[in-house]
Formats: structure tokens, sequence, C-alpha cells
């Protein structure tokens, strides 16, 4: 995998590999027949910038990291006073143009991971003359601004322990020979026998020289295509690299290792200790064998401003505990290949629960790790990148308030229930079910008591209940049950002796009126003998004062018995006399074989209800 400087100093684990287009320019091209590192499919040592075989890689396809010299003149600017590697204090001058062989013009960098781990380099550089021989180095800094800017003057250029110096040492035909040297600093127990040329230290290291099967490289023997900025180079202006840093012992395997940034010097001879002459300032480059971690926090229906913390017990060499809030996330790098585990706190913030852990390799998108509830156990391959995302829910815990329409009623009445459901999410959907107990506990169940089931409307808002008609006084409990209708809000109930519902026992009203049994009795004197004979009893209403009309009640026929008769109005059937005023009565006795008859006078006997 091919890499550019996507974020200087990280690697990126990545195969980056543009196509670039091909350059139809007629230039001689030296003939090659050369064989690429093992593990490699870079054409590091034709001399060329284009692709020979099909399946390979060379310039034109891998979109390098590119620096630009200032165009060679007066203003171009280079070593000066006697600069050399060692000098962390150079001095840049300007207006002394660089002798013709060591005049920089270009040069480029990429890198590749493969399968197994092992980190390659890919070094090129191209000059402005061919006189000879070509003596180069590049420097490749952990840091992604050492500091060194190329501007006129005394500069520093901040090292650290460890970094990279690449010799190339043309010269002028053949193979050019390839070695490293590495920043040594008194700090890591280093001792100034262990430098390269300088007797005290920091100073670059013992010079190591890289064999054929870890390193090759050529320069151009005829004119080639510049498949990258356009035109045509012609013979040994342009000289590549292609290094195994892993194989050659740069780079270990499980040792992190990562650099940010690159720049080219030229010497003025094949010594070491020569003076520097023109560079390139340096350009951030990722060549890394150093995986990443990156854990992100995703949370859903959170609620609004929320800024809960989720705390993280971690393991492994470079890992930290850490805490995240929504949205947040913590990257861990450089990391060596190797163990590693990520575990989310057992969450304690009302309403939130964990959901899921998931990790996917970034280049892959494949899952890796191994999920144990909240902790996810990662092996880190070299360079591998990794990211894993926790989500978390929040549930609302809505409250129900209800309120009824009428809290008191007389037996025979009708009450309805409404209710608002408050703390719910936007959105929330879900049923309403209204019941009607007995008891302040709400656990017996009224007659009637289902006051029917509503769904809520599309605004959250809920429908009121039906109505209920209570025929039995007494005390009820109204009570509404929420049931959720999605994983965002939990189920709510009302309080039961919130809504108190008395049934009061009807009031009727009383009117009295007074009313009689009429019963009369007419007994006949002066006749002869013991008088027999019937009577007629008639009795007339208050609207019949003169007893003309129809009798109110009547019995005729009834025997004198004993000088006597009297009427029967008893018993079951009983006329009752109601209406208020003064009652008459009219009697008629037949007479018998020895007595004439007779009849009363119209209210010679009466009486008068009166109703107060």
């Amino acid at each position: 995998m091919f890499q550019r400087s996507e974020k200087p100093g990280r690697h990126r684990g990545r195969l980056a590999i543009a196509l670039a287009a091909a350059f139809a320019v007629a230039v001689i091209t030296p003939a090659v027949a050369q064989a690429n590192l093992t593990g490699s499919t870079f054409e590091g040592n034709d001399g060329n910038m284009v692709v020979d075989t099909s399946g390979h890689h060379d310039w034109a396809n891998v979109s390098p990291n590119t620096g630009t010299d200032i165009a060679s003149g007066k203003t171009d600017n280079s070593f000066g006073q006697g600069t050399k590697e060692d000098s962390a204090t150079p001095t840049v001058v300007t207006g002394s143009i660089p002798p013709n062989k060591n005049d920089l013009t270009r040069f480029y960098e990429s890198s590749e991971q493969v399968a197994s781990g092992d980190i390659y380099l890919y070094l090129a550089w191209e000059r402005l003359v061919n006189i000879g021989n070509a003596n180069l180095d590049f420097e490749i800094n952990q840091m992604t601004s050492p500091g060194f800017t190329g501007a006129p003057g005394a500069s520093t250029i901040t090292r650290t322990a460890g970094d990279l110096l690449i010799n190339y040492d043309f010269g002028g035909s053949g193979t050019p020979t390839l070695g490293y040297s590495k920043w040594l600093t008194a700090a890591a127990g280093n001792t100034a026998s262990q430098c390269n040329a300088s007797s005290t230290l920091p100073c670059w290291g013992l010079h190591t020289t890289f064999n054929s099967t870890v390193a090759e490289g050529a320069v151009n023997t005829g004119s080639i295509a510049e498949s990258i900025a356009g035109g045509t180079l012609g013979t040994g202006l342009f000289g590549e690299a292609a290094i195994n840093l892993t194989a050659a012992g740069v780079f270990q395997q499980g040792v992190c290792e990562a650099f940010g940034s690159a720049f080219i010097k030229s010497r003025s001879s094949s010594s070491f200790t020569a003076e520097l002459k023109d560079f390139i300032a340096p350009i951030p480059v990722s060549i890394s064998n150093c995986g990443t971690i990156t854990v992100k926090k995703v949370v859903t229906n959170a609620p609004a401003g929320d800024s809960t913390s989720f705390g993280y017990t971690t393991t492994g060499t470079g890992l930290s505990n850490f805490s995240l809030t929504g949205g947040g996330k913590k990257v861990f790098t450089p990391l060596g290949q190797g163990a590693y585990s990520v575990s989310e706190n057992t969450v304690t913030a009302t309403g939130w629960s964990f959901v899921s852990v998931s990790c996917k390799d970034d280049t892959t998108s494949s899952s890796v790790g191994t999920v144990t509830g909240q902790k996810v156990d990662i092996t880190l391959s070299p360079g591998q990148d990794v990211t894993c995302t926790y989500t978390n829910h929040y549930t609302n815990s809505p409250t129900i308030a209800t309120t009824l329409s009428d809290t008191s009623i007389t037996v025979g009445g009708s009450v309805h229930d409404s209710s608002a459901l408050t703390g719910a999410s936007a959105g929330a959907t879900g049923t309403v079910t209204y019941t009607v107990y007995t008891d302040d506990k709400c656990t017996v169940k009224a007659t009637p008591s289902d006051g029917g089931t509503k769904t809520l409307n599309a605004d959250g808002t809920v429908p009121d209940s039906d109505a209920l008609t209570f025929n039995t006084p007494g005390d009820y409990y109204w009570q509404a049950v929420y049931t959720s209708g999605d994983g965002n809000n939990n189920n709510a109930t009302s309080t039961c002796t919130d809504e108190h519902l008395v049934v009061n026992k009807a009031q009727p009203t009383v009117a009295t009126a007074q009313n009689l049994i009429p019963n009369d009795t007419m007994t006949v004197s002066g006749g002869f003998g013991t008088p027999g004979g019937t009577v007629d009893f008639m009795l007339f209403s208050p609207s019949d004062p003169t007893c003309s009309g129809t009798p109110a009640y009547k019995e005729l026929g009834v025997a004198v018995s004993g000088g006597s008769a009297s009427t029967t109005n008893t018993g079951a059937g009983a006329f009752i006399a109601s209406d208020a005023g003064t009652w008459n009565w009219k009697s008629v006795y037949s007479g018998d074989s020895n007595n004439k008859g007779a009849t009363s006078a119209c209210g010679v006997e009466h009486f008068t209800i009166v109703n107060k």
C-alpha cells in the first residue's frame, strides 16, 4: 500500500495508488530486466519512472509526496559556512549557486506496508546537470515539522532520537551505494564512540550499508520520461531507490515507529564529513508501521444539550483510560502490533443504556476484535487502523397527568377523563388506557371500568377517554396507563389517588297532600216500625258544590238494617278524596212498605281537605 501524507506523521495503512496518465513523449528508455525487492511490486532499480511490467508500480502510478527546489540562480538557497550533516544549526545562504552536479531540482517519496507487515520506502531525486557522481542524503524526521524551512540565515533542525538519514552515493556509473544512519542523543544512553563522524553527541550514528536483498537503486542511463512533472530527463539526472526498512532492521516487527517529514541534501563528495551544498526543504510524509485505535461515541435519542460522560477502561501499551460524550472520539496512535482492549464502564446515568460496540478495520471495513459485553479485545496487526464505535441509547421516562371532567356527580351521571404525557421524546408513539377502580390502590375494577384505549395523536397529545355513566353511588378512582410504542420512551402510569370521583346518591324533593278515604252513614228515624229499604250514597267533589253533576264516588242500594245504612269504602279499592276543598255528600232513602223515601240535602254532610 503506497502512502501519501494524508495526515502528516500518522501511518494511514492504505494502498493509495493513483494511476497517472501515460505521457506520449518520444524518449529513449533504458532496457530493464531487474527484479524487484522480495515482497514489493515497485520497480525501484530500473532507472525510470514508468511501469515496465504489468501489475507492477513505479513513480507514474503511486502518487508520491513531492519536494521541489527553488529555481536555480542567485535566488536559489543552499547550505553555507561549512555546514555538515551533524550540524543541528545549519546556515542557509542565497546568491551562491550550488555546483552543477549538486544542484537539486526535485525529490519524491512514497511508502507501503505489505501483508507481512514489512515497510518499504521508495525515494527518487532529480538534479539540474549531470557531471558524474552524485552524493545525496535523505533526512527523514519523526516530527511532522522539524523546524527547518530553508529560510536564509541560521536555522535549527529539531531532531529526535531515531531520526533516519538515508545515504545515496552514486559514483558516476553502475549501481549506487545505499546506507543509513540514525540520530543519536545522550539521553538514550549513547556515547560519542557510536557517532559516524562527530566526536560529540547528538550526532548521526555509525553508518550501515544496505545489502542488495533489502535495498536497490539505479540512476537513469538514458533519457526518460518525467511522468509526474512532465518533460524529459537526460542521462544521469534521475536516481531512485527502494528499501525494505523492516528487513534492513530500521523498523522492527512489533515496535511502533513513525516518520512525518523528509527532505534531501547534496554533499560535495562521497565523504560523510563533506560540506553540504544544495537542499530541498522538508515535506510531510507518512512512513510508519504503527497502527491506530479510534473509539467513537454514538448516542441515540439523546436529550437536547445532553453532556453525559461515558468512561472507558483500556489495556495495552499506548492506551489510557478516558471519557467521551456523545459524538466524541478518542484516537490512540502510534501503536505497535499487539493486544489491546477497550471496555465501556457500567452506565450509571439515568435513562442511558448500552446498545452495542463494533470494531472495523479502516482499510477493509471488515469486523475485528472479540466483543464480550461492553468490552472489545483487539489484536492489532502492524500498521493496522481500527475504529471502534460504542452506541448508547437514551430512553425517556415520561409522566402522565390526568384531569376528570367532573370529580363529583350524582348517581346516573357521566364522566370522562383527559390526560397529558410529559417528558416523552418528539414523535412519541403508543397508547393510553383509561380504567376505573373502586379502591385507592387501583386494584379492584369498578362497574363500569373500561374508559377505552386511545392511540396518541401525531403531535404527542392524548385523546380523551370514553364517557362512562355511573349508576351506583360510591368512590371511584380513574387511572391512565401509557404503553410506549417505540424504544425511546418508557411506559408511564398516573397516580391512582390523583383522580378521585365521588358518585353521590340522588336527592329527591318532597311534596305532601292530605287525602281521605270517605265513608258515610244514614240513620232513618221517625218512621213506622223498624225501617227497611235501601240508601244511595253519592259524594261530590269540591268542583260540584250543588251536587248536580256526576258523583265522584257513589255506593248505591245499601240495605238499611236496624234503622241505618253505611258505606263500605274500605280496602284496596277504596275511593280516596285528595282534591283540596269541600266535599259534599247527598244520600237518598228508598223507603219501604211502611215508610216513604227521603233525600238528604246537598252539603248537609260534608268534609273539607286543606293542604298546607
